[in-house]
């Protein structure tokens, strides 16, 4: 694997849609582990009320756009991305809980 290129190193559109390639393989992979912990979450959960949790996400949201002001990134982004994630997030645990709780 190449060492990652720093955006004014990029020359190329080429050089600079590898560099995205290379980012998004690695969004790919914290997802995937992020969801793991989602399953897991779902999994502990008891009833699928318990999957909207609004002050947690309110809480969430607070950290993520000041974590990307303090990275230099759109805040309203960050927190339309989030809220995307959770509400997938969100459905995707009540829609465990709720077969678990139909399979009981």
């Amino acid at each position: 694997m190449t060492a990652a290129k720093l955006p004014a190193a990029c020359e190329t559109k080429d050089d600079v849609r590898s560099e995205i390639d290379r980012i998004d393989q690695s969004l790919l992979t914290l997802l995937a582990e992020r969801h793991r912990y989602v399953t897991r979450m779902a999994e502990i959960k008891t009833d699928p009320h318990e999957a909207f949790d609004p002050v947690r996400i309110e809480a969430i949201i607070g950290k993520v756009r000041s974590r990307s002001l303090d990275l230099e990134l759109d805040e309203d982004q960050a927190e339309l991305l989030w809220r995307t994630l959770i509400d997938w997030n969100i459905n995707y645990e009540k829609g465990i809980i709720a077969a678990r709780k139909r399979a009981r």
